[in-house]
C-alpha cells in the first residue's frame, strides 16, 4: 500500500506541474490548484500514518492468565475431583477466586438391603465450592442434599459436610476452622460424598456416614491443625482436631444432657514416603463422648491403621480398626470391635477399572452396651466385586455384587448399577 500511494503522489504532482500553466490561463485557476495542493496533503498525511503503522512496535506486555486454585478433597480420586484444598492455593494475585464442582449419581439396587427389593435411586447431589479471600485464607462449603431416603418431595435433606475457614501459613503449619471431615484412616477424607470420586458404588461398611447407620466419627466441628514435620525421606505429616462430634442420640429436654460438649480429639500421623511414589502409611487415634440413645453417654476410643498405594494403574487400599465403648464406672457394660478391609483395583484399559474388596468385622461385648452395638453394626464379613468403565472424564459408569453376612439374619447377595459424573 505504501508503494501504490507514492505512485500515485508522483503521478499528482506530475500532472499538477504539467496542467498548471494551462489552468493558469483558465477562470477560476486558484480553486483548481488549491484544490490539488490539498489532495498532495492528504496523500502525504496516508502515506506517513502507513509507514508508521508497518514500522516493528515494541513488545506488548502479556495478559495475567488465570489459573484455577487447587480443590479437593481428598486425594487420589479424590484430587481428580479437586476436593479438598488441603494444599496452600495459589498466592499469586492472578489466581482464581472462586472454584465450584458438583457431583451426582443415579442408580438402579437390587436386594442391597437384604430385603429382595429392586429400584431406582437418585442417590446424592453434593455441591463443592472454595473462594480464595486472601494469599492465606480460603473458605470452603460442601452441602450435600440426600434423596435416598425420600418418600415426599420435600424429604430431600441437605447437610452441611464442610464448612471451613482454611488458613495456610506453609507447609508446616496450616488450619481448619468449623465443620471439617475427621482425619480417621485413609478413606474418610481421601475420597469425598460424591459417588463419582471412589472407584467403587459402595464405601467400605466401616466408613458409613453417620447419618446412614455408620458407627465412626467422620464429622466433627472445631479446629484441625495439619502440616509436615521435617522427616527427610520419610516424609512424615500430622494432624491434630480438637472439637465436638456429631452423636446418634437425640438428648433434647435431658437435663444436663448437652452432647455438643464432647471433647473429641484426634492425632493422625502418616509418612509418604518419596523413595515409593504413591504409597502412605499411616495411624490415627481418636477419643470423644457418643449418645447412641437419649440419656445414654459412653467413652469412645478409636485407632486405626492403613497402608496404601495409590498410583498409575494400580489402587490397592488396606485399613485396620480397634474401636471400643465404654460407661464409665456404670454396670451398662462395654463393647469392644476390631475390623479391616482391603480393596484392590487395576485399570486394565484406558477406561475400565474391575475391582474387588474384602470386609470384617469381629463385635463383642458385654451388657446394655454389647446389644446396642450389635444393632447398629449387624455386618460381620462383606464381599464385593465390581467394574468401572469411565465414559468421559466426567462420567463413570459402574457395576458390582457383593456378598454380606450379618449376625442377626443369613447372608444375601445384592446387585447395584450406579451412573456418576462430575460437573
Amino acid at each position: 500500500m505504501g508503494v501504490r500511494l507514492r505512485l500515485q503522489y508522483a503521478l499528482l504532482l506530475g500532472v499538477f506541474a504539467t496542467a498548471a500553466p494551462l489552468l493558469a490561463q483558465a477562470d477560476g485557476e486558484n480553486e483548481m490548484i488549491q484544490k490539488l495542493l490539498d489532495r498532495v496533503d492528504a496523500l502525504e498525511r496516508e502515506v506517513a500514518a502507513l509507514e508508521q503503522a508497518q514500522a516493528p512496535q515494541p513488545a506488548q506486555t502479556a495478559m495475567p492468565t488465570l489459573v484455577p486454585t487447587a480443590t479437593a478433597t481428598g486425594e487420589s480420586a479424590s484430587t481428580a475431583a479437586g476436593a479438598d484444598a488441603s494444599a496452600p492455593p495459589d498466592q499469586s494475585d492472578n489466581a482464581s477466586r472462586f472454584n465450584f464442582r458438583g457431583y451426582a449419581d443415579a442408580d438402579l439396587q437390587r436386594n442391597v438391603d437384604g430385603t429382595q427389593t429392586k429400584k431406582f435411586e437418585q442417590g446424592e447431589i453434593d455441591l463443592f465450592a472454595t473462594e480464595r479471600l486472601s494469599s492465606h485464607l480460603t473458605a470452603l462449603l460442601e452441602l450435600s442434599f440426600e434423596t435416598d431416603s425420600e418418600q415426599l418431595p420435600d424429604d430431600v435433606q441437605v447437610n452441611v459436610e464442610r464448612m471451613l475457614l482454611q488458613y495456610r501459613a506453609n507447609d508446616f503449619f496450616n488450619a481448619d476452622i468449623g465443620s471439617y471431615r475427621t482425619d480417621i484412616g485413609y478413606y474418610s477424607t481421601a475420597y469425598l460424598r460424591g459417588a463419582w470420586l471412589q472407584t467403587a458404588i459402595s464405601r467400605p461398611r466401616m466408613f458409613t456416614f453417620e447419618d446412614q447407620g455408620g458407627f465412626l466419627p467422620l464429622h466433627a466441628v472445631g479446629v484441625s491443625v495439619n502440616g509436615r514435620v521435617p522427616s527427610g525421606d520419610l516424609n512424615l505429616h500430622y494432624v491434630l482436631e480438637v472439637g465436638s462430634s456429631r452423636n446418634y442420640g437425640n438428648t433434647a429436654g435431658i437435663p444436663l444432657v448437652d452432647s455438643s460438649f464432647n471433647r473429641a480429639t484426634n492425632l493422625a500421623v502418616y509418612s509418604q514416603p518419596r523413595g515409593v511414589p504413591g504409597l502412605e502409611i499411616g495411624f490415627s487415634t481418636y477419643h470423644d463422648l457418643l449418645s447412641p440413645l437419649a440419656g445414654i453417654i459412653l467413652d469412645r476410643s478409636v485407632w486405626m491403621v492403613h497402608f496404601v498405594y495409590v498410583r498409575g494403574r494400580v489402587e490397592f487400599l488396606n485399613e485396620g480398626l480397634l474401636w471400643e465403648l465404654q460407661r464409665g464406672g456404670q454396670s451398662l457394660g462395654s463393647a469392644t470391635g476390631l475390623s479391616f478391609y482391603s480393596q484392590i483395583a487395576y485399570r486394565i484399559a484406558s477406561s475400565w477399572k474391575p475391582y474387588a474388596r474384602v470386609e470384617y468385622m469381629d463385635l463383642h461385648g458385654t451388657g446394655l452396651v454389647d446389644t446396642e452395638a450389635h444393632i447398629y453394626i449387624p455386618w460381620k464379613t462383606v464381599y464385593t466385586a465390581g467394574v468401572r468403565d469411565d465414559l468421559t472424564e466426567s462420567v463413570a459408569l459402574k457395576f458390582e455384587l457383593a456378598r454380606e453376612t450379618d449376625y442377626m439374619r443369613s447372608s444375601y447377595i445384592s446387585a447395584a448399577v450406579q451412573l456418576a459424573f462430575t460437573f
